[in-house]
């Protein structure tokens, strides 16, 4: 059979395809530590199971609207509305299955042939595909390891043509573990507010995830509060990271823009591709959503001390270049100066892709080579914390071994 040209050029998620392979190893018997996953090891919380099951034998299994129920989208614009400072109504909200089909939407309905999508590198491997796919051209615009993993307003008007529809920020961020201040997401913002056309598409599925403990600058901020681009941001969210709701896939994208244009044409094309996700879940993610303020601060300050953890270990380690994670899950290290070497099992790492498959097979640890993130994330690897404290403290201590014995 004939297969379209965009799905023959449609690479695979890279970081789904190492916790596959994790997962296969682990199957062998090998004792495998997996830092790939960008998945919470806490699990979802008991009274969201409870409302779910209690949904599910109320009989409620059949269709439902397609953005979501009054009630969830509501409960979803309420906390926009007092948590975010966006002034959204529930008609502004569509829920979908997960963030990232909420952002794979928002792309559909933004972008035409010819346009142009910034996105700030080091970026979640998701976007270019999702740009692409739209018909669009990515415009990477680079905030390497020497600045910090953070763009400048500079740099960011210098990447913006007239051809620019939008501009992608994510903070905290994926794959670098970094988190902007309100006043820089401010300054960011400013320059977008003075493009004519670029729509910003603010992702914040990991807003509730930010430490200031390592960092005292940071902040969760969204800029769709600020007046001045109102109208012109999509807000996207969701309970999978802040609720440890991966397998649920409820996520959402908050656009109150010229009345709720962009909702209403999202609306339109999920009525085409998956309609609602399923209506006994809908109760569960509103009680999710109403609770998340008391629930998520919990499992925020584990996550922060896990942070600190990973900044100690992997400062320890002579070859590596770093940032300190403030936010999220992931640590973001340059493994540049580990290319042109020999593991001991033989392996010459000549690049990130390399180094990660030599720590998987001779080390037991499992990374996220950093080639799909951008040009500038090219010679780094992504570890994900989101498990134990002795797992991470085994996990890299097998790392800072391996690193010291290449030759």
């Amino acid at each position: 059979m004939k297969l379209s040209s965009r799905v023959r050029s449609l690479k695979g998620s890279a970081t789904l395809a190492v916790t596959a392979r994790a997962a296969a190893l682990r199957a062998e018997g090998r004792d495998v530590i997996g830092f790939g996953a960008g998945e919470p090891d806490f699990d979802t919380p008991d009274f969201v199971k409870q409302v779910a099951s209690e949904a599910l034998a109320a009989g409620l299994t059949k269709y439902a609207p397609t953005p979501g129920t009054p009630d969830l989208r509501e409960a979803i614009a309420a906390r926009m509305r007092t948590r975010n400072g966006i002034d959204c109504r529930a008609e502004h909200v569509v829920v979908a299955v997960g963030a990232k089909h909420a952002a794979f939407e928002v792309m559909q309905c933004l972008v035409e042939r010819g346009d142009e999508v910034v996105v700030v590198t080091p970026a979640w491997l998701s976007y270019r595909p999702m740009v692409e796919l739209a018909g669009g051209t990515v415009v990477e615009c680079p905030a390497g390891i020497d600045v910090g993993f953070k763009v400048t307003p500079e740099r960011l008007r210098a990447a913006m043509t007239d051809r620019t529809t939008a501009v992608i920020l994510n903070s905290p961020g994926n794959p670098t573990g970094v988190a902007y201040s309100r006043a820089e997401v401010e300054a960011l913002a400013a320059v977008i507010a003075d493009h004519p056309t670029a729509t910003l598409v603010s992702d914040e599925i990991y807003e509730d995830l930010v430490y200031p403990e390592v960092d005292p600058a940071v902040e969760a901020f969204s800029p769709g509060s600020m007046p001045a681009l109102a109208g012109r941001t999509v807000t996207l969210n969701g309970l999978s990271k802040s609720m440890a709701m991966t397998g649920w896939r409820v996520g959402w994208a908050v656009a109150p823009g010229d009345d709720g244009a962009v909702a209403k044409a999202m609306t339109r094309l999920q009525s085409q591709m998956t309609s609602g996700i399923p209506t006994f879940i809908m109760p569960a993610a509103a009680a999710a959503v109403r609770a998340q303020h008391e629930t998520s601060p919990a499992m925020r300050e584990v996550f922060a001390g896990r942070a600190r953890l990973v900044a100690e270990l992997l400062g320890g380690i002579d070859r590596f270049r770093t940032v300190a994670p403030s936010g999220a899950f992931y640590a973001f290290p340059e493994v540049g100066a580990c290319f042109g070497l020999a593991s001991p099992g033989g392996r010459v790492i000549d690049s990130s892709a390399a180094f990660a498959e030599a720590v998987l097979e001779e080390a037991e640890v499992a990374v996220v080579s950093g080639e799909d993130f951008g040009e500038v994330a090219r010679n780094h690897i992504r570890i994900s914390f989101a498990c134990s404290d002795a797992q991470i403290r085994t996990g890299i201590g097998r790392i800072a071994e391996w690193v010291a014995s290449l030759r």
